[in-house]
């Protein structure tokens, strides 16, 4: 295919001329040049540019770069994001392609077979290890899967933690070795990451370019937004967010709470005005704040922009760093590592030629810098008073100034972990493990809420109330449970906000209940309705964690 061809091919299934890099892209998949690491801003088209060399081997009916895809994300709203993107594009070319999901909350392709599957990466590590209770007696179909595929890793950077590297560092030298194709993109990853995770791999790269023209200034304040248990918003600050469509955005639940209701009080808004986000929402609170925050915001719709009327605040934690699109005009945020805050940066002024300003806060001084490392705060607010210095108009949206920024950070791969992990790998896939949760892709480990409300419970004994609570609650489960962090669940223990652990009675096909010795992970645990609250969440939550 030559240039004019694949511009004009490109531009029928998109809808818009590729860019420089994304035909330089296609060019090195249709070479087969892997591993292939892209490196372009948010919003430049990442996902295009790996979709139509591929797409386009239905077109040609010649499969010369891999039958079937399998795309792999950090997160589950992410994967929902990109899976009704790609379903957009197909209809252009074949409704016989098939696009499917994987993921704990919609599990439509275990095996991996589809022409393209959307996943997470735990469900993509567990497929490869053969776990055996995530794909049943067929142990051996994903991982064959795997192997007829061309693997893309996008958002590579949001990870953040060694841990998770180092799976990232094994599996990618695992699928080098074994010459399966793969993709590594990403907007914010430090030069030090690059380098550790691809160590042992020959690899090609190609660097996007700035692809919008928007501009977002940034001040740098000397207080803390939040200190000694007090919001510190001015009278100044209180015009601006009236004036404005602002995203504030804490590094912490109990923060974001905070700011939260102050806002809502000091200037006697609505649920309509000022919306919270953040990871301590049941799934169904979560989705309806998600709508709301989209509907107070600028974004587009049909590639239309709607901007909404009235005083507009979404107040937030770091769940915001994707998944949404909408552009606000004024962002607040505390301090955060250079690649979070250039990903909060991109919540504004996200559109073709908008202005925003951005004001950065710093945070208290003891525990106020977790969940984060405070060398990468430190290192982060240095360069940017550095930058404001020698020029008061520095445009974070600049790509070339962004990838200067995140390369102050540190981030590797722990190599020790990266070895376990290659070993665990590798017997996992020889021998096939018999519970996915042997296989841990994340520092953490995962505890499931379900909210219930005992107040709603039949019974004279307190046992037959908590259980008829239970099974009032049964068939909204999943909708009515959040996801944490052990850490979390263990600090909600020792506030007394969690006393019951759920669990299935295989006998009676009812679920009961049992008082809790020990939080342990992969289990789920009652948390009462008097411990949360739909607008704010879960209640007392002083945990540090995401």
């Amino acid at each position: 295919m030559n240039k004019s061809n694949y511009e004009e091919i490109f531009k029928e299934f998109f809808g818009f001329m590729p860019y420089k890099f994304q035909i330089e892209v296609g060019e090195r998949i249709l070479e087969g040049k892997f591993p292939l690491l892209i490196k372009a801003p948010t919003g430049a088209g990442k996902t295009e540019a790996v979709l139509f060399p591929f797409l386009n081997q239905f077109i040609d009916n010649k499969f010369y770069i891999a039958p079937r895809m399998i795309y792999v994300l950090p997160m589950r709203v992410l994967v929902n994001n990109v899976y009704e993107r790609i379903k957009r594009y197909i209809t252009k070319i074949s409704l016989y392609i098939s696009v499917k999901i994987q993921h704990g909350d919609f599990p439509d392709s275990p095996f991996f077979i589809g022409d393209i599957v959307v996943t997470t990466l735990d469900q993509f590590v567990y497929g490869f290890a053969r776990a055996s209770r995530q794909v049943g007696h067929h142990i051996d179909m994903p991982a064959g899967a795997i192997a007829s595929s061309l693997v893309v890793f996008d958002e590579a950077h949001m990870y953040r933690d060694e841990f998770t590297f180092s799976i990232m560092r094994a599996i990618m030298e695992i699928l080098y070795e074994s010459k399966i194709p793969f993709v590594v993109m990403t907007a914010t990853m430090p030069e030090s990451l690059e380098k550790s995770l691809f160590e042992n791999i020959n690899y090609h790269k190609t660097i996007g370019q700035d692809v919008l023209k928007s501009k977002l200034l940034t001040k740098i304040y000397d207080e803390p937004l939040y200190a000694n248990n007090e919001v510190n918003i001015d009278e100044n600050l209180l015009r601006l967010i009236k004036e404005k469509k602002t995203l504030i955005v804490l590094n912490q639940v109990k923060r974001a709470q905070a700011v939260y209701k102050h806002l809502k009080n000091v200037l006697e808004l609505n649920e309509n005005q000022i919306v919270l986000l953040h990871s301590r929402f049941t799934r169904k609170d979560r989705e309806r704040h998600e709508n709301t925050a989209l509907s107070l915001l600028p974004h587009k719709e049909n590639g239309s922009l709607k901007i909404p009327e009235g005083v507009s605040i979404v107040v937030s934690t770091q769940v915001l760093e994707a998944g949404i699109d909408f552009s606000a005009e004024l962002l607040l945020t505390e301090i955060a590592p250079a690649d979070c805050l250039v990903q909060r940066a991109g919540r504004c002024a996200r559109y073709e030629g908008e202005e925003g300003e951005m004001i950065v806060f710093p945070v208290e001084d003891q525990e106020g810098y977790r969940p984060y490392e405070k060398e990468h705060l430190d290192k982060t607010i240095n360069w940017l008073r550095e930058k404001l210095n020698e020029n008061p108009k520095f445009n974070i949206k600049n790509f070339n100034e962004i990838l200067s920024f995140v390369d102050i950070l540190d981030y590797q791969a722990n190599d020790f972990e990266a070895k376990d992990t290659l070993i665990d790998l590798y017997e996992c896939v020889l021998y096939a493990d018999t519970k996915p949760q042997n296989i841990q892709v994340r520092d953490g480990k995962p505890v499931t809420l379900v909210v219930i409300d005992l107040s709603k419970g039949d019974g004279k004994k307190k046992e037959d109330i908590i259980r008829n609570s239970i099974r009032k609650t049964a068939a909204n489960l999943r909708e009515n449970s959040i996801d944490i962090d052990i850490g979390v669940a263990r600090q909600l223990r020792k506030n007394e906000a969690l006393k019951y652990k759920l669990k299935y009675d295989h006998s009676s096909k009812n679920w009961d209940f049992e008082e809790i010795r020990e939080i342990q992970p992969f289990n789920i645990y009652i948390i009462e309705k008097t411990h949360y609250d739909e607008n704010l969440g879960v209640k007392n939550d002083t945990s540090y964690f995401i």
